[in-house]
């Protein structure tokens, strides 16, 4: 099925605005006006000077409940290697080409056309209730738009639909029930200054401490997953030593860790066994173990959730396949809404390659079927809250 024009004609035009963050607020502003057209007004929620999140919800009919579709509006810079330029979509091959085309303007759009079609729809169906639409901004950096939707009435929805580029159709590309959590440990260290030629032996050096901490984290106790496998770490920052160069012994350095934390784990946890870990090598600086930010809990949607299902046969309907489920080493705007907000959510959108990539793409074919998938979600989710 092709994607309606005008669908691919808001993907076009999100495309070509410039949302790097950490500067949505064009792009929100483009969203606010798609939503007065369709005759609402938009909601805007200032996660912070110029970033808003931007929503609308309607009561559709009598039913209980709350579904509320959502998706970023934030993109990452600009890849190297572009062979066009980035902001200006180009449709090639049956596939959308430009920055954000698949993570997530797309997903964005979807969602947007799936509540407008809903929307459209409204008092013809008893067994429908709220249904909400949701654009928010930080998503690629801290999740604070996630967080702050929480804390409005949107954070009282019921299930929520976040369509990000997962496709269900093969186990490369499943709809992530589970998915891991992160802790990003921030590690100083604080070690005792000298003359570094004439006595260094009367300093402690931090840098060396924290070496020795970088090279003993292959022993921590990595938690593991029957979908997602083994968890994994990775150093992404030293800093220590002198600013401007100076002959003596460093007595700070900072460590900053990623790690990725199994369902079951607990961030609690995994200072705590880098605690452990550290006190077990004896050294001389004094250590501190710190989360930074951000750092996420991990969660998984039960395979039998009401919205799982309705799911389920939605999109079994509409592509006449089952969808293919699994897990994701990696971390949305997800596990704020489920682990955080204890909403379950179901990970879905459009098809393409090119995440954080130079020639970032989505399949023009697949937009369509997304969006018939989440009204029919959606329908069939209240369907069964009815009874």
């Amino acid at each position: 099925m092709s994607a309606p024009a005008e669908l691919l004609d808001l993907i076009a035009r999100m495309v070509r605005v410039d949302s790097r963050l950490p500067v949505e607020e064009r792009l929100a502003d483009l969203m606010a006006s798609e939503i007065r057209l369709a005759g609402l007004e938009p909601e805007r929620f200032e996660v912070a000077p110029g970033r808003p999140n931007v929503c609308c919800s309607a009561r559709l009919g009598p039913g209980p409940g709350f579904v509320t579709l959502t998706g970023h509006l934030d993109t990452v810079d600009v890849a190297q290697g572009w062979t066009s330029n980035p902001f200006e979509p180009v449709v090639r091959d049956g596939r959308l080409y430009g920055l954000g085309a698949l993570d997530m303007k797309s997903g964005v759009a979807c969602a947007w056309f799936a509540f407008r079609r809903l929307l459209e729809s409204a008092g013809t169906d008893p067994s429908l209730g709220r249904v909400g639409f949701a654009a928010t901004v930080d998503e690629e950096a801290f999740g604070t738009g996630a967080r702050a939707l929480l804390e409005t009435n949107y954070g009282t929805s019921d299930l929520i639909l976040l369509t990000e580029p997962f496709s269900g159709r093969d186990g490369a590309d499943p709809v992530p029930l589970v998915m891991p959590g992160k802790i990003l440990y921030r590690i100083i260290v604080e070690g005792r200054t000298s003359h570094a030629l004439c006595h260094p032996e009367r300093g402690i050096n931090a840098v060396d401490d924290a070496a020795r901490i970088v090279l003993a984290l292959s022993r921590l106790p990595l938690g593991s997953d029957p979908v997602l496998g083994p968890m994994n770490y990775s150093t992404l920052k030293i800093d220590g030593g002198y600013r401007e160069y100076s002959v003596v012994v460093p007595e700070r350095c900072e460590v900053i860790v990623t790690r990725l934390l199994a369902p079951g784990e607990t961030r609690a946890l995994a200072v705590a066994q880098l605690e452990t870990l550290v006190a077990e090598l004896g050294l001389a600086s004094r250590v501190t173990v710190e989360i930074a930010p951000p750092s996420y809990d991990p969660f998984a949607v039960a395979a039998d959730d009401p919205g799982v299902e309705a799911f389920r046969s939605a999109f079994l309907a509409r592509c006449k396949t089952p969808p293919v489920f699994g897990g994701l080493l990696g971390i949305t705007d997800g596990n704020i809404y489920q682990a955080e907000g204890g909403i379950p959510t179901i990970i879905f959108g459009p098809r393409g390659k090119g995440l954080h990539e130079k020639d970032e793409y989505v399949e023009i074919d697949s937009l369509g079927p997304v969006v018939d998938v989440l009204v029919d979600t959606v329908r069939r989710y209240f369907a069964g809250r009815s009874g």
